[in-house]
């Protein structure tokens, strides 16, 4: 058989297929990665080849916008471009959600330097070469993944979705208040066979503030998984011809875990409804269920959750 080979061409992208045994099984693990939205669109811009053997139907293509929303071409667009209107509402909450901390700040001490850190304005303007200032925790900072599922069923309603992507903010703001380094990986992973299929985006660096334009891309708009990822997919050199009829199977918690070798100090954040992310409920029920999946309720507690609920019901 003839295949695309793609990690020749994009070795920092696309890694050649290596066997994982777990649990006494034998998987031939496709991993992909992308160091951001940016990296994974100019891979995508780029053509990479399609593995057209087994994926003799390409979805990103052919899937219908009740689906996959809109199309390849407008998708791809879509990821170097500013988000759409139904931002503007995302924005205003996670702003919301910034001002409102879950937890209070931990203790901080300013360096002046020549350089790195951020500029101070007046040193700068009286001349002193010491004029940045480095913010550093005073306590060793402790550093946490978060790593998002990007999947989700098709009768997820577009408000769960929404809850979810706001609530990883308030996540981050608090874990970071509490003087956690923290990044975001994004992910699908899916199984046909014994093939395990693997992509990851990054969306933030331990050392990057949160970029909310690329969380609501990758997490709000449902082409990003049903065009984009579903392009990575036609690009990897898989053999089973069982990935023609569907993009795999939905991977568990545990295998999920244990591919990623994820520690407890780790984050996993699935689905919206495995998180217990349902419709009806309001924001700050969904984010209490999310605090006790993911064990988090001891670092953020109820009474800073009750006080923010307070505050934005009022907005």
């Amino acid at each position: 058989m003839e295949y695309p080979h793609n990690y020749l061409d994009y070795p920092y992208n696309i890694f050649e297929p290596e066997e994982l045994i777990l649990d006494s099984i034998h998987y031939l693990h496709y991993c992909a990665r992308f160091n951001s939205i940016y990296d994974l669109y100019l891979y995508l811009n780029s053509n990479p080849r399609l593995n057209r053997i087994v994926f003799e139907t390409l979805h990103s293509l052919e899937n219908n916008s009740n689906f996959a929303g809109e199309n390849y071409a407008d998708a791809l667009k879509n990821l170097i471009e500013l988000p759409k209107k139904e931002y503007d509402y995302f924005l205003k909450i996670s702003k919301d959600l910034d001002e409102h901390q879950l937890s209070d700040m931990q203790d901080y001490v300013s360096t002046k330097s020549p350089g790195g850190g951020y500029l101070n304005i007046p040193s700068y303007a009286a001349g002193d070469p010491l004029c940045y200032r480095t913010v550093t925790n005073v306590s060793k900072p402790k550093f946490i993944r978060i790593n998002i599922d990007l999947g989700y069923s098709y009768v997820t309603t577009k408000s769960q979705v929404l809850n979810r992507a706001l609530i990883v903010i308030a996540l981050v703001n608090s874990l970071e208040n509490l003087g956690y380094i923290v990044d975001i990986n994004a992910f699908d992973m899916s199984l046909m066979a014994y093939e395990l299929i693997d992509i990851n985006v990054n969306l933030k660096n331990s050392n990057e503030t949160i970029n909310k334009v690329s969380l609501y891309k990758a997490l709000c708009n449902v082409e990003f998984l049903r065009r984009i990822i579903f392009r990575v997919y036609e690009s990897l050199d898989v053999q089973s011809l069982g990935w023609q009829n569907s993009y795999g199977r939905v991977c568990s918690s545990d295998l999920i875990r244990k591919v990623k070798k994820l520690t407890k100090d780790d984050i996993l954040i699935e689905s919206p409804n495995a998180m217990g992310i349902d419709r009806g409920n309001t924001f700050f029920e969904d984010l209490y269920h999310v605090l006790q999946k993911t064990g988090l309720s001891d670092v953020i507690d109820r009474n800073s959750v009750n006080a923010l609920s307070r505050i934005l019901e009022k907005k």
